[in-house]
Formats: structure tokens, C-alpha cells, sequence
């Protein structure tokens, strides 16, 4: 009898020690990421200004009633974040893809070009945004420089003072940092792919483009979803790029709900708000990625 009480105590301790050595992951992930994220779903339904700390009270859905029907700065940064994703995502993917397919391929130096290519993607955002506002800056900047010397212009350009200029040079100085991402991602799924299926599909009469199509884009398809998926998500979070360059103007034309979310909850202090602005835009990102992924998905059977 005390035989089985014994190995029936060291059964369940054994079967214990998993949860044991979890626990304080567990709790970590608890404290840290559950819990905040949980208090913002709470202030969102809160007037909550820090300097009115003692009129905090319960509106219920007002925020969001608030802002889905009443704040056209809300629209303009949905639309403003729209334009910032699509374009740096698709841009990044195409020149991130191209540049694996280069460094994929034999040629001296290979291990050099592959070390610089990461160079970007090390340099934090506020960097970025420092290096390209010297790049871009309307009286000392290289770029404005560089054509006057050329002649290429008579007086120098300022790249920030219309709307869609300011967006385009953000979204390239994202371009610039995001590319490394893509191009080692999508170089470790080249590299994966076996030389004999290329052989043989040259062997058929196969074109570059064909095994393109029906070689390397689908056998390296999880990795563009995953890629772009993660890329889209992090691009829609991104704040200090943006805050640095242009601090989502003119006219709030680079505002994205990230940058809308930031102010509101730095400028005025509006924690209610903020909450609410951030609830909806993670209901939005929730939304577009269980879309992307199930898109992503469409066809798989048949491709193989």
C-alpha cells in the first residue's frame, strides 16, 4: 500500500514540475503584457484625464461612439495609416525580395554584401528618422545639395512642406530601414529551396518567369505571409519614425492612428480617449490579420 501512495506521489510531482517551471513565465506574461492590456479596454470606457485625475468616471461606449462618428481626425489618420502600411509593406516586399534573389546567387564578396544588407534594419527608428531629415532637410540637406550641384534644380526642394511629399519621404525612409527584414527572410527560404527542382524545371523548358511563378513564389509562400503579416503589424505601430520627421504633420498628413494615439494620450492627456483609440485600432489589426491569414491560405492545396 505504501508502495503505490509512494509512486502515486511521484507520478503527480513529476507531472507537476512542468507547471512548476512555467509559472514564472507564465506570471510574467500575467503582470506584464495580459494586465495592461486588459486596464486599456478598462480606461477606454472611462473619462479619464490625468489633469482632472479626480473626474474620472464610467461613460460606457461614449469614446467610441465619439470617435466613430465625430472625430474626422480619427478617419484622417485611419486613412493616413492606410497609405503608410499598403505602400512601405509592398514596397519593402518587391525590393526585399529582389535583393535575396541577387545575394542568393554565386559571386565574390557574397558574405560581405550580406553583412551590409542587415546594416539598416540595426539602426534604431529615431536614428532613421535623424539620418533621412539630413537627407532631406530643406536648407542643409544632402539630397537638395547633390541636385543643386547637378543642376538638376535651381533652388532647394522642401520635401515636408505638402502633404503627400511628407508621406512619400517617410514611407521611404521605412523602405530604407524595413528592407534588410525581407531580404534575410526571404534569402533563408531561397536557400532552402533544393537546386535540383530548378534543374529540372530547365530541363522542361521552363522560363525564368514561369519559375518564378510556379517554383520560387510558391515554395517560399508561408514566408511572404508570415513576412508581410508581421511587417504590416509593426509598420502600423510604428511611431517613432514618423514622430521624428514630420510629428504627423503638415496638417496631421502623416497623423497615423498610432501617431493619433500617442498625441492624445502625450498632448492632452485624454487617457480615456487614447484607450478608446487604441482598442479600436487593435480591433482593426485583429481583424486584418485572421483576413490575411485565411487569404493566405486560399489555394495551398492545389499549389502543391
Amino acid at each position: 500500500m505504501r508502495f503505490k501512495q509512494t509512486k502515486s506521489r511521484l507520478y503527480y510531482k513529476r507531472r507537476a514540475i512542468p507547471y512548476l517551471l512555467l509559472a514564472p513565465v507564465v506570471l510574467f506574461i500575467l503582470l506584464f503584457m495580459l494586465w495592461p492590456m486588459v486596464n486599456v479596454f478598462v480606461m477606454s470606457a472611462q473619462n479619464y484625464q490625468l489633469l482632472r485625475p479626480l473626474e474620472r468616471d464610467f461613460i460606457g461606449l461614449e469614446n467610441y461612439i465619439t470617435i466613430l462618428t465625430q472625430d474626422e481626425l480619427f478617419i484622417k489618420a485611419l486613412r493616413n495609416s492606410f497609405v503608410w502600411v499598403v505602400f512601405s509593406v509592398i514596397i519593402q516586399t518587391v525590393l526585399g525580395f529582389w535583393l535575396a534573389w541577387l545575394l542568393n546567387q554565386k559571386f565574390k564578396g557574397r558574405g560581405l554584401y550580406r553583412a551590409l544588407v542587415l546594416s539598416p534594419w540595426a539602426v534604431a527608428g529615431v536614428m532613421v528618422g535623424i539620418i533621412w531629415n539630413l537627407i532631406l532637410g530643406e536648407t542643409y540637406g544632402v539630397l537638395n545639395d547633390i541636385l543643386m550641384r547637378l543642376r538638376i534644380i535651381n533652388r532647394n526642394i522642401s520635401w515636408f512642406s505638402s502633404g503627400n511629399q511628407a508621406m512619400a519621404a517617410v514611407i521611404i525612409a521605412n523602405v530604407w530601414r524595413g528592407i534588410p527584414f525581407f531580404t534575410i527572410s526571404y534569402l533563408s527560404a531561397l536557400s532552402s529551396i533544393p537546386e535540383d527542382v530548378y534543374e529540372s524545371a530547365k530541363i522542361d523548358g521552363a522560363g525564368s518567369i514561369m519559375t518564378l511563378f510556379r517554383i520560387t513564389l510558391p515554395m517560399i509562400r508561408d514566408t511572404i505571409v508570415l513576412t508581410t503579416l508581421l511587417r504590416a503589424i509593426w509598420t502600423f505601430n510604428a511611431v517613432d519614425l514618423i514622430y521624428t520627421m514630420t510629428y504627423g504633420g503638415p496638417n496631421h498628413a502623416t497623423t497615423t492612428i498610432s501617431m493619433y494615439i500617442m498625441s492624445t494620450f502625450k498632448t492632452e492627456m485624454n487617457y480615456g480617449y487614447a484607450s478608446a483609440l487604441a482598442a479600436i485600432a487593435t480591433g482593426f489589426m485583429m481583424i486584418f490579420a485572421f483576413i490575411y491569414m485565411r487569404a493566405g491560405r486560399l489555394g495551398k492545396e492545389e499549389m502543391y
